[in-house]
């Protein structure tokens, strides 16, 4: 699954994708070409504040194969930030470009949640507004807890209709929570959590004035719709974003002014890869970094990032480091801060990022914690292309034949105790 070279925003701890509306359809198109599983959440203020204290939220959303700043104030808070998003791309403004790109390119589309009245009436809407759409299914399950769902019974509505996209309108974090529960068995190429989108669509909930949207008081708009839901949520939220986002921009603010980032120092120890930064790790210069740092993880290696002598790190920057803690982790691989000076540990700390990271004071501690490298064999597939890891290397494959490979791998395995133990029994020939 490889991710937008678009670069992205740290957030109180979230990852926020840096796109337009236009680059995020094409995006979607990208995933559905790919095959696999692209996971899609679009987040406002109330994901970010909910993730603080959630961290199975946190992990999802830092895993997601995007994450969209759906609302306002994400986008004012950036700005603020000095790394500024172009655009909200909110789930309500989505869902119609994905209906107009399935009436476009015949992409199969299904509808998990919300009521049938809200899901029928979506379906109809895009039915009438992009003649052609392919809506191949839906779904309503009754409003329950994730533990006490039909999970079952919906998988194989699904697998049934073999979508290429299913929008999720479960709610949050409960539609983001089931994706990832079942990430491993949906086979459906682009998959996204889009809150009340249908009910918006159905005409079930009116949407706020554009001037409203705007000026980013659709908020106020949709409390007065529904105040004995919203207006404690949105409280609770709007108290929580300035509160954590005063301490992250403060914790930035206290950052060393420092020169540019005057080039990245690699050495390789072992089954380790250990980067130096120097300077500024802000802007233009994250990219290349980044593309080392992911190079290191997926060709099987360790990684320790060495910021004794970096003086800032810009918001940029840590929502790349989210997305290679994550890589590492898939990849099986450490990764380890190091070096961190008292202004950086502040900012990772104000950032809601301390669970994110290893942290060692040096280099040579984290090197003592890695344990040696072992060989380990998996196979990664689309529609189109397999790939054999072992241990750090990936060698292709032809996909018809990446079943026959692990079945020949994993018939080694399971006859190679038995050959041992054949020998062990077998008496030594006497001379």
């Amino acid at each position: 699954m490889q991710r937008l070279r678009s670069g992205c925003v740290a957030m109180i701890g979230v990852p926020i994708d840096n796109v337009s509306m236009d680059e995020a359809v094409e995006a979607i198109e990208n995933g559905i070409h790919e095959g696999g599983f692209h996971h899609i959440a679009t987040a406002n203020v109330d994901f970010l504040i909910t993730s603080i204290h959630d961290q199975e939220l946190k992990d999802i959303l830092a895993a997601c194969y995007l994450v969209l700043p759906d609302g306002m104030p994400l986008v004012w808070a950036s700005r603020m930030m000095r790394s500024a998003l172009r655009e909200r791309v909110s789930g309500a403004d989505l869902v119609p470009k994905i209906a107009e790109l399935s009436a476009d390119r015949g992409y199969g589309i299904f509808l998990l949640g919300s009521c049938e009245a809200s899901s029928e009436g979506a379906a109809e809407w895009m039915a009438l507004s992009y003649p052609g759409v392919r809506i191949v299914g839906r779904c309503c399950p009754e409003i329950q807890d994730l533990d006490e769902m039909d999970h079952e019974r919906i998988l194989l509505q699904i697998e049934a209709a073999k979508p290429d996209i299913l929008l999720v309108a479960l709610g949050s974090p409960k539609q983001e929570k089931w994706l990832a529960m079942h990430s491993h068995r949906l086979k459906v190429p682009v998959c996204i959590g889009i809150g009340g989108s249908l009910d918006i669509l159905a005409g079930m909930l009116r949407r706020a004035p554009l001037w409203m949207q705007r000026q980013g008081l659709e908020w106020f708009f949709r409390t007065c719709q529904e105040p004995a839901r919203l207006g404690a949520r949105y409280l609770r939220d709007a108290l929580g974003m300035v509160v954590y986002m005063a301490l992250q921009l403060a914790a930035s603010a206290a950052q060393k002014p420092g020169h540019w980032m005057n080039g990245v120092v690699m050495e390789e120890i072992g089954s380790t890869t250990i980067l130096r930064i120097s300077g500024r790790l802000t802007g233009t210069p994250v990219a290349n970094f980044e593309e080392e740092a992911r190079l290191a993880v997926r060709t099987g290696r360790h990684l320790i990032l060495d910021l004794a002598r970096t003086t800032f790190i810009g918001p940029d920057a840590l929502g790349e480091l989210i997305h290679l803690a994550y890589t590492a982790k898939k990849y099986q691989r450490e990764f380890w801060l190091t070096g961190l000076g008292p202004s950086l540990l502040r900012l990772i700390q104000a950032a809601q990022l301390k669970s994110n990271f290893r942290i060692a004071p040096k280099a040579s501690d984290a090197l003592r914690r890695i344990p040696a490298t072992e060989e380990r064999m998996s196979i990664e597939s689309g529609k189109d292309w397999a790939l054999c890891r072992v241990g750090g290397r990936l060698i292709p494959l032809e996909r018809e034949v990446a079943a026959g490979v692990c079945r020949q791998v994993l018939q080694m395995i399971e006859r190679r105790p038995h050959e041992m133990a054949r020998d062990h029994r077998e008496p030594v020939a006497q001379g």
